[in-house]
């Protein structure tokens, strides 16, 4: 019979509870555990697989043994490899290729405190291969981890796109601007709220410091400084309304020529 492809979350309670772990400890950690599984799985395109829960036991470690199972009610390996193979980037201290969920997911379930956990670890187990590997969520992994984001770039630049959910709660002062690619979670200044709070729903331009992962098209957040609201699609001027506008433009250069030109100027410019 086929072994399955099985992931598994180890924790240790600490000594002076006999090794037993606090209720609130393990949901917590479990909750972690779903949210890395989920975001590896969005990250390699397979947004519907769920996990089912294969084995579980509280004994000294504390154990749950997960598998992914697509939409198809099958097996997924894509999840399963895709999983492995963000671990093993932090294993190999390669995490600037991670994307900014599954490391935020990562440094989330990294991060506990040695008074209500010991140690804690993932394995993941081949069925094909029967591969077992360990990766032990330690201070070198976490040092990893950190490493990812010192190889983040910071850039002052403009986002457009639809202001939503905004959080004033204790003055955390965020919002989300979801553009055509994804979400950017943004956090901006007390003297914005009024413009943020009439803004809401609506298609904005933000301009701040952004925060990029490596080779990322777009930020997974910025710092606001200054936020202007787009027109409604329908008082933007149509192709028709611009015909003609400026007949001289190009001067004696076809379109194709000019617009090259502008491109490469451009392109110059930002060198």
């Amino acid at each position: 019979m086929t072994r399955k492809n099985r992931l598994v979350l180890r924790l240790e309670g600490p000594e002076q509870n006999n090794h037993h772990l606090e209720l609130s400890v393990f949901v917590e950690k479990t909750r972690q555990f779903l949210d890395l599984l989920k975001s590896s799985a969005k990250h390699s395109g397979e947004e519907g697989t769920v996990f089912h829960v294969v084995s579980l036991s509280h004994s000294s470690p504390a154990t749950i043994e997960c598998e992914p199972i697509g939409k198809d009610g099958m097996l997924s390996f894509d999840d399963f490899d895709s999983i492995r193979k963000n671990l093993n980037l932090v294993e190999g201290g390669q995490t600037r290729y991670l994307s900014h969920p599954v490391l935020f997911a990562m440094e989330k379930i990294a991060q506990f405190n040695p008074q209500k956990i010991a140690w804690a670890e993932i394995q993941t187990i081949s069925g094909d291969t029967k591969d077992e590997r360990v990766y032990k969520l330690d201070d070198r992994f976490r040092k990893n981890l950190l490493e990812a984001r010192h190889a983040e770039e910071k850039v002052v630049s403009t986002i457009d796109g639809k202001l939503e959910q905004i959080n004033i709660h204790n003055n955390a002062n965020t919002f989300k601007i979801y553009t055509f690619f994804s979400p950017v979670a943004c956090k901006f200044p007390q003297e914005l709220l009024g413009e943020v709070r009439r803004a809401l729903g609506a298609f904005v331009s933000v301009w701040g410091q952004c925060s990029y992962r490596p080779d990322a098209a777009i930020p997974y957040k910025m710092d606001v400084r200054e936020m202007k609201v787009l027109p409604p699609g329908k008082d933007l001027p149509s192709l028709r309304d611009l015909y003609g506008i400026a007949p001289d433009a190009t001067e004696d250069k076809a379109p194709e020529e000019f617009v090259r030109e502008l491109r490469n100027q451009w392109e110059k410019s930002i060198q």
